[in-house]
């Protein structure tokens, strides 16, 4: 009997790369129609809601994953209210500047959409969450290149423009969550601070070692050490699905251990994420004609083990209110990890960032390993941060 666990991390998965196949779609059809100028738009509007949403909507994410059902609620009205006012701006910014336009519109309908999602989650379904961003996804995409395949003249930000009204939907949906209820703000301010700060830096640890190897050893070293690293983070997103599915065990236990993933299940999934990612590698090597991209996959694999462990690791530190250890464990590892890459580098390429990048999660890894199994917090709760 396949352990209901694994099944909702595995369809969860599938859900999640079946989005990003509609992605890729979206991409060729914004490139093939506008051509690459119109795309870079959309592509770095994408990229600044990304982080614009996580430095918004981070403090919220977390605190509805481990919040009793009465605060949920209260935080979730006043998450729709904020959502709903951020929208407002990039709505007005849209009409006069399409890139800053986008990316607040985005951020803010994504921020609606999780907290829509959030009550799925809360009950440990990824498997539904990951099933409606992934019709979501192609809802936009189809509304968008249907325009660009019949209009005569279309251009980025009409296209944009419908791309975007799956979120209207959204919107009407969460606007339930408002009446009889009394906005709350999430936590005080120095939990909010640090979910902030944990959402930003985390960004800078994953995706900053991109940016140093372009600036380093130019665009052709991080496109193959990029399409490897998209790759591996997809693969381990698998850890972070199984993970999910505890979540409400593990908020009805106070976040303690008994309730959490066995140290073997998290082992098989590590093992089981890595060794597929190694699978990739070895394939690309043996297909041949990008040797530097296979070898660079072959190294991630351990990345991806790491990673997927981590994300187990990481939602039991989520409902511990353990903030202020995970912000300082991935400041200090991002810190030693921009540190030795431009060294690395310099002399050996992508293949030496990949070194680097499986080193870091790692040392992550047995950072966060130590504080779960080492330092267990039991009940009460870990107080670093105010409630």
């Amino acid at each position: 009997m396949v352990d209901s666990h694994l099944l909702r991390a595995g369809l969860a998965s599938f859900w999640s790369y079946s989005g990003r196949v509609f992605g890729l779609g979206w991409t060729f059809a914004l490139i093939h129609v506008l051509g690459i100028g119109s795309y870079g738009q959309y592509a770095v509007a994408v990229a600044a809601a990304a982080i614009l949403n996580a430095g918004i909507d981070n403090a919220f994410f977390v605190r509805s994953l481990r919040l009793d059902e009465a605060r949920y609620e209260r935080e979730r009205c006043a998450r729709v209210l904020f959502g709903i006012a951020v929208a407002a701006v990039g709505v007005l910014c849209y009409l006069q500047w399409f890139v800053a336009g986008f990316a607040v519109v985005v951020a803010a309908g994504e921020l609606l959409f999780n907290t829509y999602k959030s009550r799925f989650l809360r009950a440990g379904r990824p498997d539904v969450t990951m099933r409606f961003d992934a019709v979501r996804q192609l809802t936009s995409i189809a509304l968008g290149a249907s325009y660009l395949y019949l209009a005569a003249d279309p251009t980025v930000a009409v296209a944009g423009a419908l791309y975007l009204l799956p979120y209207l939907v959204i919107v009407v949906l969460c606007l339930g969550y408002v009446p009889g209820r009394s906005p709350a703000f999430p936590g005080g301010g120095k939990e909010f601070g640090l979910l902030s700060a944990e959402a930003f830096v985390g960004g800078v640890y994953t995706q900053g070692d991109v940016l140093i190897i372009g600036w380093i050893a130019g665009s052709d070293v991080a496109g193959y050490y990029s399409v490897a690293l998209v790759t591996a983070i997809a693969i381990s997103m698998i850890g972070q699905n199984f993970a999910n599915t505890y979540i409400e065990k593990i908020r009805d236990a106070d976040g303690h251990l008994s309730s959490a993933p066995s140290r073997g299940g998290i082992a098989r999934v590590g093992l089981i994420t890595g060794a597929s990612m190694a699978a990739v590698g070895v394939g690309v090597l043996v297909w041949g004609g990008a040797d530097e991209t296979g070898w660079i996959a072959v190294i991630l694999s351990v990345f991806v083990f790491a990673r997927s462990v981590d994300h187990s690791f990481i939602v039991v530190l989520f409902v511990q209110k353990r903030d202020a250890l995970r912000v300082r464990a991935t400041l200090g590892v991002a810190a030693v990890k921009l540190a030795v890459l431009p060294v690395t580098v310099a002399s050996l390429g992508g293949v030496g960032a990949a070194v680097v990048c499986a080193a870091c999660e790692l040392l992550l890894l047995a950072v966060y390993y130590r504080a779960v199994y080492h330092s267990p917090v039991a009940a009460p709760l870990d107080r670093e941060v105010v409630t």
